[in-house]
């Protein structure tokens, strides 16, 4: 059902736009046509008014129907009326049908076609608010898919209009076919330049990724339009570089028409495509289920899979060579076996670099993550793993366990850098049905989807844990990495918000205080905290326990007492406290007394100061210059800890 409304709103979408079109052809050239042509032209324009009309209401009666749950037959005029009158969809569609009545009007009672244009223009631009991309969309996104749509429309109208004008006069006037279809190809170029740059940014706001390109329904849709915009342009170039000079020179007219048919299909299927993408759910909402066995990533593959670099290599050449061959065979006019040429080469490089450029991948690569990264659901993770994981990893996850020894292969080291060469999705998968060619079972059923994502969560904790070894006191520049793990940051043993849910965009400071006991650093700390307000940042110490010896905080909640009373925030951010002087979780590794993290206000740690390596911690000064350096930084890629 869901292909076929598709299927409906595209085509009443690209009968709207050839409306428009022909209205356009009427109001322009309509002391240049003949009566025949013009009532030609209104009998077209009136049928795919028509049609878009009826294709119109019937997807609104099938929408009505489905947002309430109820058979088409099942709705009453009261449903239709709260639809219509108290929902932007229903308001828009009506909208959006009207404008083509009031089109057709227009046309037939007060022979208007330039103002039945503009109300055809009006209707499919007031459609828009029903789409699913449109929704929750800022004004430049609306902006760009109204210039989007206004440009599609007057480019497949115009096309339209050109084929029938130019069948209609083939036999009577050709000399005039060549003056039509250079007027046309001059305003349909910075047409076609706006519509594929406007089509481009939309695709990158609503797709988002490239999985989510190949993937997802609305990535297939995004796809075959562009394949059918790239077909297009073949037709048009062709046309304008050997046609169009043949028929200046010989009036030779029968290629010219078959390929113009050809384009005109292809851009019909444009703009049906289109109207389908208006009504899908864009894929940057949608889970992705990956529907292949292997994912591209040449980085991780070159470091992984043997031979990698050879087979990249081999691939390139069969390129090189299929396009030399191609090249020069169209040099020599054959242009058959120059197509087959690069075709051949092409296909060859692709099969010889594939494996070389890729790497496993399974239906939750890009699945998201339902969990946040915060300490709890880490701490729950890392209990998880205790239970289920720690007999062949270790309790450390070192692939040191007890049964470690006796396993062929042996378990992996999951504090080393390799896990951040999957994807949480590929972990999870693992988690849920066992790695390939392993001793290593799944536990989809004995554990819940949340639990295994929290054993995912905790092992790129451990991960990440490994690159922080190379943190330290001072800021490094560039694009930051090391995200923050969310904690609650309200004074209290019941916390309400949390780090993240700040949005003040201040720096954070937080101290991991290992013993209650130890409050001279807050105390110092607290003296200069209107200071490091002032520079933008704020305070959040964890204690173990309650005390009434701690500071009060300010207005600001600077300092702001976290209470870790059950240690799973410290157990949590101490993974972070790896360095390059202790750089292992040996058994005896014990957290240092106190432990610093600086986070700027996107949610990347960017310093750290343990209070057992250095002489002393950061003074006031030196954390009010810090915090200050954070937040002159510009806004950067603020890239999820979930994102691959």
């Amino acid at each position: 059902m869901e292909t076929v409304l598709s299927l409906a709103r595209g085509t009443a979408f690209a009968s709207t736009a050839a409306f428009g079109g022909f209205c356009w052809g009427l109001a322009l050239w309509r002391e240049g046509l003949e009566s025949g042509t013009r009532s030609r032209f209104t009998t077209i324009a009136s049928i795919a008014a028509s049609v878009g009309l009826v294709l119109g209401l019937l997807y609104l009666t099938v929408r009505i129907g489905a947002g309430l749950g109820k058979p088409v037959l099942a709705v009453s005029s009261s449903d239709v009326l709260f639809i219509i009158l108290d929902t932007r969809f229903g308001r828009a569609q009506v909208a959006a049908l009207g404008f083509v009545l009031v089109g057709v009007a227009s046309l037939r009672l007060l022979h208007k076609p330039g103002l039945a244009a503009s109300f055809s223009g009006l209707s499919l631009l007031v459609g828009l608010f029903s789409s699913h991309s449109a929704a929750g969309g800022t004004i430049a996104d609306l902006a760009i898919n109204m210039i989007h749509v206004a440009m599609a429309a007057l480019w497949f109208g115009g096309l339209s209009t050109l084929v029938v004008a130019l069948a209609r006069h083939a036999a009577e006037r050709p000399e005039s076919k060549s003056r039509l279809l250079s007027g046309f190809s001059t305003v349909a170029l910075p047409l076609m330049l706006l519509l594929v740059a406007t089509g481009v940014a939309l695709a990158i706001e609503n797709v988002g990724t490239w999985p989510g390109l190949v993937a997802t329904e609305y990535g297939w849709l995004l796809a075959g339009k562009f394949a059918c915009i790239g077909t297009v342009l073949i037709c048009a170039a062709f046309i304008r570089q050997r046609l169009l000079p043949l028929l200046k020179t010989e009036g030779a007219t029968q290629p010219l028409a078959m390929v113009l048919k050809i384009e005109l299909a292809f851009a019909f299927l444009v703009t049906l495509l289109a109207g389908c993408l208006s009504q899908a759910i864009p894929s940057r909402h949608v889970e992705i289920v990956w529907p292949l066995s292997f994912r591209l990533d040449p980085v991780v593959a070159w470091g992984t899979v043997p031979g990698s670099n050879v087979l990249a290599i081999g691939g390139c050449i069969a390129l090189l060579v299929g396009s030399i061959a191609a090249f020069e065979l169209g040099r020599m006019g054959r242009w058959r076996w120059a197509t087959l040429a690069a075709v051949a080469g092409l296909g060859v490089a692709g099969a010889v670099a594939l494996p070389g450029l890729s790497v496993p991948a399974y239906p939750s690569t890009y699945s998201k993550v339902p969990v946040p990264y915060d300490a709890q659901a880490i701490a729950q993770g890392q209990d998880i793993f205790a239970a289920n994981c720690a007999a062949c990893h270790g309790l450390r996850g070192r692939g040191d366990g007890p049964l470690a020894k006796e396993l062929k292969p042996p378990p992996a080291d999951l504090t080393a850098p390799h896990t951040r060469d999957h994807t949480m999705g590929d972990m999870y998968w693992w988690v849920s049905y066992g790695f390939p060619s392993s001793a290593m079972p799944g536990f989809a059923e004995s554990l819940s989807e949340l639990d295994r994502w929290r054993v995912v969560e905790y092992v790129m904790a451990l991960s990440l844990g490994y690159e922080a070894r190379v943190l330290g006191p001072e800021i490094s520049a560039g694009q930051p990495w090391l995200h923050a793990i969310d904690i609650p940051t309200c004074r209290g043993l019941d916390p309400r918000e949390k780090l993240k849910d700040r949005s003040d965009g201040r720096s954070k400071l937080v101290l991991i205080f290992r013993d209650g006991i130890q409050t001279q650093r807050l105390d110092q700390l607290t003296q200069h905290a209107h200071a490091i307000e002032q520079a933008g940042g704020m305070i959040v110490a964890v204690m173990p326990s309650p005390s009434e010896e701690f500071p009060s905080p300010s207005e600001a909640g600077n300092p702001c007492i976290v209470f870790d009373i059950d240690h799973r925030i410290a157990a949590a951010w101490n993974l972070y406290r790896r360095t390059m002087a202790n750089p292992g979780f040996d058994d005896n590794d014990s957290p240092p007394a106190i432990i610093e993290f600086l986070i700027d206000r996107f949610g990347f740690v960017r310093a750290r100061w343990r209070s057992d390596e250095t002489e002393r911690l950061a003074s006031h000064s030196q954390l009010v210059d810090a915090i200050t350096q954070l937040q002159a930084e510009p806004e950067i890629n603020k890239r999820g800890v979930h994102d691959h």
